[in-house]
């Protein structure tokens, strides 16, 4: 009898302590082992007032190298992405058809962390696009061309596409002949001889467009370039952020941005730069993985290296930097020997 209420005892002290146990992990689960897959980033969606966006935002979560995933806020403007690692991801949110911006935010996910977000929109300015994505000035829109010169403009825009800056340039200066305030053809009649290195004439028809129209975002950008060809990187920085003023959904002025910083030596914030307009841009920015590469080899990190110059030789096999690229290359490979 005195042995069956020793087991009695014992069994209901092992019950105890195994309960105790159990209670004990509900109520402290930090000491549980974080799960590498379980990092959630929260976020809220709002107007510039502060209030919560009306309609539902599309929220696109990605990575440098690829989109993982799209989800929608709820009316409230609110949305959660559950189950990543850690890493470092870009969280877009955008209105379709809207007159917001669409806005990018870069968060790094430590191990089973809860990230929150305030994403706040911005209207646009007074620039559109175009169906063929091109930005349109309202000053051009108002602008009443005559037939013949839109046509000459036309012709000039399907030598661009073939790559015959020459004949394009004929034809927008035809244009121009025809209709002299003709704002857009006298932007890519600069951005002809831009391409082809004839940078005084270039500028020079990019201060006649912006003198009529200061806040023509094509001529600023322009403007920005002819100082980066002429290596004067602070004037190019300075032109490059006011045309980010004007139109700050432009990715390709985020890439400009990070090539001057780069060759500034700030290779900090060229990285952000870069990284965002890929990120923003896809292949319209292609060209930022060719100068992350650069960025990476400086710092000795030839894995990261060697993934970005082989990212940009694979999709850019005829680029603008395809020269660069390919030798950069030579020498990540020949350092790993």
């Amino acid at each position: 009898m005195a042995s069956m209420k020793r087991f009695v005892h014992f069994v209901l002290f092992c019950g105890l302590v195994l309960s105790a146990t159990a209670q004990a992990q509900d109520v402290e689960p930090k000491y549980k082992n974080a799960d590498t897959n379980n990092a959630v980033i929260r976020g809220r969606v709002t107007l510039p007032s502060g209030f919560a966006a009306e309609g539902y935002a599309r929220i696109t979560l990605k990575t440098q190298q690829s989109i993982l995933s799209t989800i929608y806020t709820n009316n409230s403007g609110e949305f959660q992405l559950r189950n990543l690692s850690e890493g470092i991801y870009y969280v877009e949110a955008e209105m379709p058809r809207s007159n917001f911006e669409t806005v990018t935010r870069r968060v790094e996910l430590g191990r089973g962390l809860m990230v929150d977000l305030v994403m706040e929109l911005k209207e646009k300015k007074d620039a559109i696009l175009n169906p063929i994505g091109k930005v349109v000035s309202a000053a051009e829109l108002r602008q009443a061309v005559p037939s013949a010169a839109k046509k000459q403009y036309e012709l000039g825009l399907k030598f661009v596409s073939k790559g015959n800056y020459q004949q394009a340039a004929a034809h927008f200066q035809e244009a121009l002949t025809i209709y002299p305030e003709y704002l857009a053809a006298r932007n890519d009649l600069g951005a002809q001889y831009l391409k082809l290195k004839r940078l005084d004439e270039a500028q020079e028809h990019f201060e006649i467009v912006l003198r009529a129209d200061p806040k023509n975002f094509n001529a600023k950008f322009n403007m920005g370039l002819v100082q980066v060809e002429r290596r004067n990187y602070t004037e190019a920085l300075v032109l490059l952020n006011q045309a980010v003023v004007i139109d700050s959904s432009r990715p390709v002025t985020r890439l400009w941005i990070g090539i001057a910083k780069l060759e500034m030596g700030d290779l900090e914030t060229a990285e952000s730069e870069l990284t965002r307009a890929l990120i923003m841009g896809g292949e319209e920015c292609v060209a930022a993985h060719y100068h992350l590469a650069r960025i990476y080899m400086t710092r000795g990190d030839l894995t990261e290296a060697t993934r970005s110059v082989r990212s940009y030789i694979q999709l850019a096999p005829r680029g603008e930097f395809i020269t660069e690229a390919k030798e950069l290359a030579r020498q990540i490979d020949t350092v790993k020997r």
